[in-house]
Protein backbone atom coordinates (compact mmCIF):
# COMPACT_ATOMS: atom_id res chain seq x y z
CA UNK A 1 0.00 0.00 0.00
CA UNK A 2 1.21 3.30 -1.15
CA UNK A 3 1.05 6.59 1.48
CA UNK A 4 -1.83 8.56 -0.65
CA UNK A 5 -3.51 4.76 -0.68
CA UNK A 6 -3.46 5.31 3.73
CA UNK A 7 -6.68 5.97 5.02
CA UNK A 8 -6.67 8.58 7.61
CA UNK A 9 -9.23 9.70 10.06
CA UNK A 10 -8.77 12.27 12.56
CA UNK A 11 -10.53 13.29 15.50
CA UNK A 12 -10.20 16.66 17.25
CA UNK A 13 -9.86 20.27 15.48
CA UNK A 14 -8.97 22.67 18.08
CA UNK A 15 -5.86 24.94 17.04
CA UNK A 16 -3.48 22.24 17.56
CA UNK A 17 -5.33 19.33 15.99
CA UNK A 18 -6.14 21.44 13.08
CA UNK A 19 -2.85 22.57 12.70
CA UNK A 20 -1.71 18.71 12.77
CA UNK A 21 -4.09 17.89 10.33
CA UNK A 22 -3.31 20.11 7.71
CA UNK A 23 0.66 19.13 7.89
CA UNK A 24 -1.23 15.26 7.19
CA UNK A 25 -3.42 16.04 4.17
CA UNK A 26 -0.87 18.23 2.55
CA UNK A 27 1.73 15.38 2.76
CA UNK A 28 -0.83 13.64 0.63
CA UNK A 29 -2.71 11.40 2.62
CA UNK A 30 -6.16 10.43 2.50
CA UNK A 31 -8.02 12.19 5.59
CA UNK A 32 -11.69 12.00 6.98
CA UNK A 33 -11.84 14.44 10.07
CA UNK A 34 -14.17 14.73 13.14
CA UNK A 35 -14.88 17.50 15.44
CA UNK A 36 -17.77 17.83 17.86
CA UNK A 37 -17.98 21.52 16.11
CA UNK A 38 -18.31 20.63 12.76
CA UNK A 39 -17.09 25.10 11.26
CA UNK A 40 -13.85 23.60 12.89
CA UNK A 41 -12.78 21.62 10.07
CA UNK A 42 -14.04 23.70 7.06
CA UNK A 43 -10.65 24.92 5.94
CA UNK A 44 -9.50 21.09 5.56
CA UNK A 45 -12.93 19.87 3.71
CA UNK A 46 -11.92 23.14 1.43
CA UNK A 47 -8.49 21.65 0.93
CA UNK A 48 -9.91 18.14 0.46
CA UNK A 49 -10.66 16.44 3.92
CA UNK A 50 -14.02 14.76 4.07
CA UNK A 51 -15.83 15.02 7.33
CA UNK A 52 -17.77 12.74 9.15
CA UNK A 53 -20.39 13.58 11.52
CA UNK A 54 -19.38 11.12 14.71
CA UNK A 55 -15.89 9.68 15.79
CA UNK A 56 -17.95 6.11 14.78
CA UNK A 57 -18.52 7.19 11.37
CA UNK A 58 -15.17 9.23 10.83
CA UNK A 59 -13.05 6.03 11.70
CA UNK A 60 -15.06 3.60 9.17
CA UNK A 61 -12.48 1.86 6.65
CA UNK A 62 -9.22 4.27 8.41
CA UNK A 63 -6.15 2.37 8.54
CA UNK A 64 -4.50 4.73 11.05
CA UNK A 65 -6.82 7.20 13.52
CA UNK A 66 -4.70 10.06 14.97
CA UNK A 67 -6.85 12.10 17.64
CA UNK A 68 -6.13 15.31 19.36
CA UNK A 69 -8.44 15.88 22.52
CA UNK A 70 -8.60 17.73 25.29
CA UNK A 71 -8.65 15.36 28.42
CA UNK A 72 -9.16 11.88 30.06
CA UNK A 73 -13.09 12.16 29.61
CA UNK A 74 -12.72 13.64 26.31
CA UNK A 75 -11.24 10.30 24.76
CA UNK A 76 -13.10 7.99 26.39
CA UNK A 77 -16.07 9.95 25.36
CA UNK A 78 -14.95 9.83 21.89
CA UNK A 79 -13.74 6.06 21.91
CA UNK A 80 -17.02 4.43 24.11
CA UNK A 81 -20.15 7.40 24.36
CA UNK A 82 -22.27 7.45 21.64
CA UNK A 83 -21.29 6.38 18.44
CA UNK A 84 -18.30 6.04 19.27
CA UNK A 85 -15.03 5.22 17.46
CA UNK A 86 -14.14 1.66 19.18
CA UNK A 87 -18.10 0.59 17.30
CA UNK A 88 -16.62 1.20 14.08
CA UNK A 89 -12.49 0.40 14.47
CA UNK A 90 -10.80 -1.72 11.76
CA UNK A 91 -9.07 -4.75 12.69
CA UNK A 92 -5.44 -3.72 12.99
CA UNK A 93 -6.11 -0.20 12.65
CA UNK A 94 -3.63 2.20 14.31
CA UNK A 95 -4.94 4.85 16.92
CA UNK A 96 -2.56 7.64 17.22
CA UNK A 97 -3.61 9.57 20.63
CA UNK A 98 -1.79 12.77 20.57
CA UNK A 99 -3.38 14.17 23.59
CA UNK A 100 -2.11 14.81 27.07
CA UNK A 101 -3.94 12.40 29.53
CA UNK A 102 -3.74 10.05 32.63
CA UNK A 103 -1.34 7.26 32.23
CA UNK A 104 -4.08 5.33 33.87
CA UNK A 105 -6.62 6.13 30.65
CA UNK A 106 -3.67 5.58 28.30
CA UNK A 107 -3.47 1.84 29.60
CA UNK A 108 -7.04 1.92 30.00
CA UNK A 109 -7.86 2.55 26.00
CA UNK A 110 -4.97 -0.02 24.96
CA UNK A 111 -6.72 -2.27 26.73
CA UNK A 112 -10.23 -1.19 24.65
CA UNK A 113 -7.82 -0.96 21.49
CA UNK A 114 -6.77 -5.04 22.08
CA UNK A 115 -10.29 -6.19 22.76
CA UNK A 116 -11.04 -4.95 19.06
CA UNK A 117 -8.28 -6.07 17.84
CA UNK A 118 -6.65 -2.76 17.24
CA UNK A 119 -3.32 -1.00 18.59
CA UNK A 120 -3.25 2.03 20.92
CA UNK A 121 -0.42 4.40 20.52
CA UNK A 122 0.44 6.75 23.18
CA UNK A 123 1.87 10.12 21.21
CA UNK A 124 1.32 13.11 22.72
CA UNK A 125 3.27 16.11 21.54
CA UNK A 126 5.58 18.78 22.64
CA UNK A 127 5.03 22.15 21.44
CA UNK A 128 2.60 25.13 20.53
CA UNK A 129 0.38 25.61 17.29
CA UNK A 130 2.48 27.48 15.72
CA UNK A 131 5.31 24.98 15.85
CA UNK A 132 2.29 22.01 14.84
CA UNK A 133 2.22 24.29 11.36
CA UNK A 134 5.36 24.10 10.46
CA UNK A 135 5.72 20.22 11.26
CA UNK A 136 8.01 20.77 14.28
CA UNK A 137 6.62 19.04 16.90
CA UNK A 138 8.18 16.79 19.68
CA UNK A 139 6.36 13.65 19.72
CA UNK A 140 6.72 11.18 22.39
CA UNK A 141 6.03 7.16 21.50
CA UNK A 142 4.42 4.51 23.47
CA UNK A 143 3.18 1.44 22.13
CA UNK A 144 3.57 -1.33 20.24
CA UNK A 145 6.63 -0.92 18.25
CA UNK A 146 5.75 -2.55 14.89
CA UNK A 147 3.00 -0.34 14.88
CA UNK A 148 4.73 2.32 15.90
CA UNK A 149 6.85 1.90 12.33
CA UNK A 150 4.34 1.04 10.23
CA UNK A 151 2.55 4.59 11.33
CA UNK A 152 5.96 6.47 11.46
CA UNK A 153 5.13 8.19 7.89
CA UNK A 154 2.44 9.88 9.23
CA UNK A 155 3.60 10.90 12.52
CA UNK A 156 6.48 12.55 10.30
CA UNK A 157 4.56 15.23 8.85
CA UNK A 158 3.94 16.86 12.04
CA UNK A 159 6.49 16.16 14.25
CA UNK A 160 9.46 16.68 11.50
CA UNK A 161 11.47 13.40 12.28
CA UNK A 162 11.46 14.44 16.20
CA UNK A 163 10.33 11.18 17.25
CA UNK A 164 11.32 9.64 20.68
CA UNK A 165 10.65 6.43 21.09
CA UNK A 166 9.49 5.19 24.93
CA UNK A 167 9.37 1.90 24.61
CA UNK A 168 5.92 -0.34 24.72
CA UNK A 169 4.22 1.03 27.59
CA UNK A 170 1.37 3.58 26.25
CA UNK A 171 1.05 5.15 29.78
CA UNK A 172 5.26 6.35 30.32
CA UNK A 173 4.87 8.19 26.69
CA UNK A 174 2.10 10.42 28.84
CA UNK A 175 4.04 9.84 31.82
CA UNK A 176 7.02 11.82 29.79
CA UNK A 177 5.10 14.37 28.23
CA UNK A 178 3.87 15.29 31.90
CA UNK A 179 7.39 16.02 32.95
CA UNK A 180 7.92 18.02 30.09
CA UNK A 181 4.86 20.17 30.70
CA UNK A 182 5.91 19.80 34.81
CA UNK A 183 8.84 21.78 33.73
CA UNK A 184 7.32 24.54 31.79
CA UNK A 185 5.02 25.43 34.32
CA UNK A 186 7.38 25.61 36.87
CA UNK A 187 9.66 28.00 34.55
CA UNK A 188 6.66 29.99 34.20
CA UNK A 189 6.02 30.81 37.48
CA UNK A 190 9.76 31.14 37.83
CA UNK A 191 9.43 33.83 35.19
CA UNK A 192 6.73 35.42 37.10
CA UNK A 193 8.66 36.04 39.82
CA UNK A 194 11.35 37.15 38.45
CA UNK A 195 9.78 39.69 36.43
CA UNK A 196 7.68 41.04 39.42
CA UNK A 197 10.72 41.11 41.63
CA UNK A 198 13.01 43.18 39.44
CA UNK A 199 9.86 45.46 38.64
CA UNK A 200 9.57 45.96 42.35
CA UNK A 201 13.70 47.13 41.92
CA UNK A 202 13.31 49.65 39.09
CA UNK A 203 14.88 46.77 36.62
CA UNK A 204 13.02 47.19 33.23
CA UNK A 205 11.89 44.28 31.16
CA UNK A 206 14.36 44.53 28.60
CA UNK A 207 16.67 43.85 31.00
CA UNK A 208 15.41 40.68 32.65
CA UNK A 209 14.69 39.41 29.48
CA UNK A 210 18.36 39.81 28.97
CA UNK A 211 19.70 37.99 31.86
CA UNK A 212 16.99 35.09 31.33
CA UNK A 213 18.67 34.90 27.52
CA UNK A 214 21.87 34.24 29.42
CA UNK A 215 20.26 30.99 31.12
CA UNK A 216 17.64 29.64 28.67
CA UNK A 217 17.85 28.56 25.35
CA UNK A 218 15.14 26.12 24.44
CA UNK A 219 12.71 27.28 21.84
CA UNK A 220 9.55 26.58 24.21
CA UNK A 221 11.04 28.08 27.45
CA UNK A 222 11.71 31.03 25.38
CA UNK A 223 8.53 31.73 23.65
CA UNK A 224 6.46 31.43 27.43
CA UNK A 225 9.57 34.06 28.75
CA UNK A 226 8.56 36.58 26.16
CA UNK A 227 4.97 36.03 27.10
CA UNK A 228 5.46 36.96 30.78
CA UNK A 229 7.65 39.39 29.66
CA UNK A 230 5.39 41.18 27.68
CA UNK A 231 2.22 40.25 29.67
CA UNK A 232 0.61 38.92 26.60
CA UNK A 233 -1.50 36.38 27.18
CA UNK A 234 -4.24 36.59 24.64
CA UNK A 235 -5.22 33.56 22.49
CA UNK A 236 -7.01 34.79 19.45
CA UNK A 237 -9.81 32.83 18.41
CA UNK A 238 -8.86 30.68 21.13
CA UNK A 239 -5.26 29.34 20.10
CA UNK A 240 -2.88 27.70 22.02
CA UNK A 241 -3.24 26.05 25.73
CA UNK A 242 -5.47 27.98 28.05
CA UNK A 243 -5.65 28.54 31.80
CA UNK A 244 -8.21 26.16 31.86
CA UNK A 245 -5.97 23.44 30.71
CA UNK A 246 -2.98 24.06 32.52
CA UNK A 247 -5.04 23.34 35.61
CA UNK A 248 -6.10 20.19 34.04
CA UNK A 249 -2.36 19.01 33.31
CA UNK A 250 -1.35 20.00 37.02
CA UNK A 251 -3.95 17.89 38.69
CA UNK A 252 -3.17 15.43 36.25
CA UNK A 253 0.84 15.36 37.40
CA UNK A 254 -0.60 15.65 41.13
CA UNK A 255 -2.45 12.35 40.96
CA UNK A 256 -0.32 10.35 38.92
CA UNK A 257 2.28 11.03 41.52
CA UNK A 258 -0.19 9.90 43.81
CA UNK A 259 -0.73 6.47 42.32
CA UNK A 260 3.35 5.59 42.91
CA UNK A 261 3.45 7.81 45.94
CA UNK A 262 5.71 10.50 44.93
CA UNK A 263 4.73 13.95 46.41
CA UNK A 264 4.64 17.05 43.76
CA UNK A 265 4.93 20.00 46.53
CA UNK A 266 5.63 22.73 43.60
CA UNK A 267 2.80 21.21 41.24
CA UNK A 268 0.35 22.03 44.38
CA UNK A 269 1.80 25.31 44.18
CA UNK A 270 1.36 25.46 40.79
CA UNK A 271 -2.24 24.51 41.22
CA UNK A 272 -3.06 27.22 43.59
CA UNK A 273 -1.87 29.39 40.73
CA UNK A 274 -3.98 28.48 38.22
CA UNK A 275 -6.86 28.92 40.77
CA UNK A 276 -5.98 32.09 41.26
CA UNK A 277 -5.81 32.84 37.91
CA UNK A 278 -9.25 31.61 36.99
CA UNK A 279 -10.40 33.25 40.18
CA UNK A 280 -8.99 37.02 38.64
CA UNK A 281 -11.18 36.51 35.27
CA UNK A 282 -8.07 35.05 33.53
CA UNK A 283 -9.29 31.33 32.40
CA UNK A 284 -9.80 32.62 28.99
CA UNK A 285 -5.88 33.46 28.82
CA UNK A 286 -3.15 31.21 27.55
CA UNK A 287 -1.85 29.11 30.34
CA UNK A 288 1.58 31.10 30.39
CA UNK A 289 -0.75 34.04 32.46
CA UNK A 290 0.18 31.47 35.11
CA UNK A 291 3.49 34.12 34.91
CA UNK A 292 0.90 36.84 36.51
CA UNK A 293 0.31 35.69 39.41
CA UNK A 294 3.64 36.52 40.60
CA UNK A 295 2.17 39.89 40.41
CA UNK A 296 -0.74 39.60 42.36
CA UNK A 297 1.31 37.81 44.98
CA UNK A 298 3.35 41.48 45.11
CA UNK A 299 1.06 44.42 44.91
CA UNK A 300 1.20 44.86 40.99
CA UNK A 301 -1.85 45.48 38.71
CA UNK A 302 -2.90 42.43 36.54
CA UNK A 303 -2.96 42.15 33.03
CA UNK A 304 -7.12 42.26 33.79
CA UNK A 305 -6.87 44.74 35.89
CA UNK A 306 -5.03 46.98 33.71
CA UNK A 307 -7.51 46.62 31.06
CA UNK A 308 -10.04 48.02 32.62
Amino acid sequence: MTLSQLKVSFLGLGSMGNAIAKNILNKGFQLVVWNRTASKANDLVNAGARLATTPREAVANADVIISCLFDDKSCLDAAQGENGYLMEIQKNAIHVNTTTISPQVANQLETLHKQHGAYYIAGPVFGRPDVAALGKLKSFLGGNLEAIERVRPVIETYSGGSIIIVGNNPAQANVIKLTANMILVANISLFGQVYAFNERWGIDHDMTHEILGTFYSHPSLLAYEARVRDRNYERPMGEGFGVEGGLKDVNTMLNTGDQVGVPLPFCSIMREHYVSAIGNGMADMDWSALGDIARLNSGLPLQTQQKK
